[in-house]
């Protein structure tokens, strides 16, 4: 993909990663561009137009589907009333820190985050006592009226990306690690990782932090920056998966069970007029449960693997809005 073309004069504005790289394909197969007032710009190929007022993905989709993928606890009452498995959650305003704990304590661990939250901001997985949840909770409600409390559910975690009624990729989230050679601290290991993340020019895995967060993820281990992991151990330092903390994204389209595949592809579609998103769901063997479902998803993980085969979501999301100009794809 030309990553020459200058995505900012041909919209007006700046753009994520994802949105720069649909954008440069759709300007590629020759679908033209005009720049409108409030930061939003047209797209149009032989008779049809589209208008981006946010993200070129969520442009795709209707107004109640990207009302309803908003907000987290909304998502899952409507897929649990579909009949689909998702995790137990509630949403308490700021001030409430003490009954969000009464609710939560009967089901620990538990998840702390926004309920309009993105990219893994503000949100603190596997909480187990109070201090932490009453910390975790405080720092979520400084910026935010409302915190969403969520059940925790053991698996690992996936992402599901779904255009135009069919799944086209699936990458394994892994949360941001290590893995120790018996000889260099965690520390040491997470400074070796970043110099291979900057090696690899990888443009979405970003480095490794060393932050409070990190050091409250060793905590939760009994480790510190200054132990030395066994040969072959990893060793965690974000408990949340998202690629956009240091998460690494494996891509498994290929080899994910058909099942379980099918089952989130039903349930997507189940939502009007939801054309393209990704959804983020934890296996743990023949069972599942949906997190969260982001109609605005990151992309470019799919085209930029940690690990596997490169997976051409972009094009099949400009194939969707413009099916005439499938012609142009080269």
């Amino acid at each position: 993909m030309n990553t020459k073309i200058n995505t900012k004069e041909i919209v007006g504005r700046s753009l994520s990663f994802s949105n720069q790289m649909l954008v440069r394909e759709a300007y590629r197969r020759g679908i033209t561009f005009e720049v409108l007032p409030r930061k939003q710009f047209k797209m149009s190929y032989e008779g049809k137009s589209v208008i981006v007022r946010g993200g070129v993905q969520n442009a795709y989709n209707s107004r109640l589907a990207k009302k309803l993928t908003k907000y987290k606890n909304a998502t899952c009452n409507f897929l649990q009333g579909m009949g689909y498995s998702t995790p137990e959650n509630a949403i308490f305003i700021k001030d409430d820190v003490e009954r969000a704990w009464q609710w939560a304590e009967p089901i620990l661990p538990v998840v702390l985050k926004p309920n309009d939250g993105i990219l893994g901001k503000l949100v603190f997985v596997k909480i187990e006592t109070y201090a932490e949840f009453k910390t975790c909770f405080a720092k979520i409600a400084q910026e935010r009226e409302q915190v969403l409390v969520e059940q925790f559910i053991y698996g690992d975690e996936y992402r599901f990306t779904f255009v135009k009624n069919d799944v086209v990729a699936v990458a394994n989230r892994v949360p941001a690690n290590i893995v120790g050679d018996s000889i260099h601290t965690i520390e040491q290991l997470i400074d070796l990782k970043n110099e291979e993340r900057e090696s690899s020019k990888n443009p979405i895995h970003l480095l490794l932090k060393k932050d409070d967060e990190t050091t409250r993820v060793l905590a939760k281990q009994a480790l510190t920056y200054n132990d030395v992991p066994n040969d072959g151990e990893q060793i965690f330092i974000r408990n949340n998966s998202n690629v956009s903390t240091g998460g690494d994204a494996i891509d498994v389209t290929d080899t994910i069970h058909p099942d379980i595949k099918e089952t989130v592809r039903k349930a997507l579609v189940a939502i009007p007029g939801l054309r393209v998103c990704g959804v983020d769901v934890i296996i743990q063997g023949d069972s599942y449960h949906i997190l969260e479902i982001n109609s605005n998803a990151m992309l470019s993980m799919h085209h930029y693997p940690w690990q596997g085969e490169v997976q051409d979501v972009v094009g099949k999301v400009i194939d969707g809005m413009f099916p005439k100009s499938t012609t142009n794809k080269g």
